[in-house]
């Protein structure tokens, strides 16, 4: 972890053989992206989407502890964690950083990571659609606990409660998210109206009980209906 916080090509040696690769080719994007962006002085973005990947690894150590160690958290402390490893914000920053002054600006960047409601709720929702599609599944190979397993823990609840309650804060999540766009205070409207693409995208991915993250197929239908079908007029 003290090579993730460094961000220092020259700790390689220290990682095990099969993350060599990946540390090295992380480490050039970032280098190549930064050395293109200066010449448009907007470099300062790259530093934002480090230090959201930096967080996205601790927070994949901290579930990784988990695992190893068989632990169970509340559903407070999953929240703690969960919501923000689903990856919204690297994936989220990284689009940004390359469009322009008007959206890849400093204020927008800062209230991005701040946490602004809509982002909270992108986050919430597409991680409890994702546990709620796919826990019976991951659960079968070896995961941490997922976020019905920790509500019905903590609240004593059955399986389908669990589900239900974490509907109800999808539902209270997408509210927020259409406050906000209704009163755009605390970023500008084209930035959140991204952050709205993303919720969508992850509604849309695990609608109706359905992982099509992880069993893909699921969206060929889709996908071929939106790139090679053409629209009945």
């Amino acid at each position: 972890m003290v090579l993730t916080k460094k961000w220092d090509i020259g700790l390689i040696d220290t990682l095990p053989e099969y993350m060599k690769f990946i540390f090295k080719a992380l480490l050039d994007i970032y280098r190549e992206a930064e050395e293109e962006l200066a010449k448009e002085r907007r470099s300062y973005g790259i530093s934002y989407a480090k230090q959201t990947m930096q967080e996205l690894i601790m927070l994949y150590f901290t579930e990784a502890k988990w695992l190893y160690k068989g632990y169970i958290p509340s559903f407070d402390e999953y929240k703690s964690v969960a919501l923000r490893s689903i990856g919204f914000l690297p994936v989220a920053v990284a689009s940004f950083v390359d469009l322009g002054d008007f959206i890849a600006t400093k204020d927008n960047f800062e209230c991005i990571l701040k946490n602004a409601k809509s982002v909270k709720a992108t986050q919430t929702i597409v991680r409890f659609m994702d546990d709620i599609a796919g826990y019976k599944f991951e659960q079968k190979r070896g995961h941490i606990p997922s976020a019905v397993e920790c509500y019905k823990n903590q609240h004593g609840v059955s399986e389908e409660e669990a589900v239900k309650e974490l509907l109800l804060e999808v539902a209270d999540s997408w509210k927020d998210i259409n406050e906000e766009l209704l009163n755009p205070t605390t970023a500008s409207l084209p930035t959140l109206q991204r952050v709205l693409y993303f919720a969508r995208s992850g509604h849309f991915i695990y609608d109706d009980g359905h992982d099509r993250y992880t069993h893909s197929l699921m969206m060929k239908r889709q996908v071929a209906l939106l790139l090679t079908e053409p629209l009945a007029i």
